[in-house]
C-alpha cells in the first residue's frame, strides 16, 4: 500500500479513508460508520482473521479500533492527535501526528517497545501530499532511513509511489490504475490529503532496476446504498487478503 503506517491493517484503512481532507471525523454522514471491520489474509501458507469493532466519539471521530489481538487507541487535541497500539494488552507503539498550518499531517514522531524511534516530515504541492521522508535516531545521529515519492493524475488519484534510501537509491515502486468507483469509507484519522477519489483496479510492484515484482489485483462488493461491503486484494503469488466493512 502506499501510506506505510504501523501495519498492513492501518494502511488498508489509509487507503479507503476519504479523498478530502480528513480531520478525524466521518463527512460522508452517520450512514457510512463503521462498527465492524474483518481483515482475512492467506499469505505464505497462512491464515489469519482479525475482526474489529469501530468506535466514535459525539463528534464522529475515530477513538479505538479493537480485535482480540489488537487495540488501537486515537487522543486528540488542537495540533496534533495520537494513536497507541496495544498488543495483547501491552502498549506496542506509541505515536505523534502534528497537524501543520494548512490543517494537514506535518509531521510523526514514534516510539515502539523495542527503544526504536522514528519520525516523518511531510511535504506538499498546494493539496497534494509529495513527499514524505523517514528518520530514526542513533548515537551517530539523525539519518534518512526512507524517501517516499508520490506523483499523481489528472484527476487527482495516485498514480506511483517511489520508496528509495537515505542515499537516493530505489528499492520499490508502487503503480495504480484504478475503477469508476469513488472512495466512500471514512475510518482513519490521519489528516492526510489522501491520494486517491476512486478505488484501485492494480497495484503493480517493480524493484529498483524496474523488474516486476508483482501485481495486486482489486475486487469490490457494494451494499444497495452503494456502500462498500467487501474488497478482495488477489496478488499473483496467490495471496489473497479480504477486507469487510459493516456498516452502524
Amino acid at each position: 500500500m502506499p501510506i506505510k503506517h504501523l501495519t498492513f491493517f492501518v494502511a488498508a484503512l489509509c487507503l479507503l479513508a476519504s479523498c478530502k481532507k480528513n480531520d478525524g471525523t466521518n463527512p460522508a454522514g452517520n450512514s457510512n460508520k463503521l462498527k465492524m471491520y474483518i481483515e482475512d489474509a492467506r499469505t505464505n501458507g497462512t491464515h489469519l482473521v482479525d475482526t474489529f469493532t469501530v468506535n466514535y466519539d459525539n463528534d464522529d471521530r475515530l477513538t479505538s479500533l479493537v480485535s482480540p489481538a489488537l487495540k488501537f487507541v486515537y487522543t486528540y487535541s488542537s495540533k496534533s492527535y495520537t494513536l497507541d497500539l496495544y498488543e495483547s494488552g501491552q502498549l506496542s507503539i506509541h505515536e505523534i501526528a502534528y497537524i501543520g498550518g494548512n490543517s494537514y499531517i506535518d509531521s510523526t514522531f514514534q516510539f515502539n517497545n523495542t527503544n526504536d524511534t522514528t519520525t516523518e516530515g511531510y511535504t506538499y504541492n498546494g493539496s497534494q501530499l509529495e513527499k514524505v521522508l523517514t528518520y530514526s535516531y542513533s548515537s551517530f545521529g539523525t539519518t534518512v532511513d526512507m524517501r517516499d515519492d508520490y506523483t499523481y493524475d489528472n484527476n487527482g488519484n495516485l498514480l506511483k509511489d517511489v520508496q528509495s534510501d537515505g542515499q537516493g537509491n530505489v528499492n520499490i515502486a508502487y503503480s495504480f490504475t484504478y475503477t469508476t468507483n469513488p472512495v466512500n469509507v471514512t475510518i482513519n484519522p490521519t489528516y492526510y490529503p489522501l491520494q486517491s477519489k476512486f478505488l484501485p483496479a492494480t497495484q503493480k510492484l517493480t524493484d529498483g532496476s524496474g523488474n516486476a515484482l508483482g501485481t495486486i489485483t482489486y475486487t469490490y462488493v457494494f451494499d444497495s446504498s452503494g456502500r462498500l461491503t467487501k474488497e478482495t486484494d488477489s496478488a499473483d503469488n496467490g495471496d489473497v487478503s479480504t477486507k469487510t466493512y459493516v456498516y452502524e
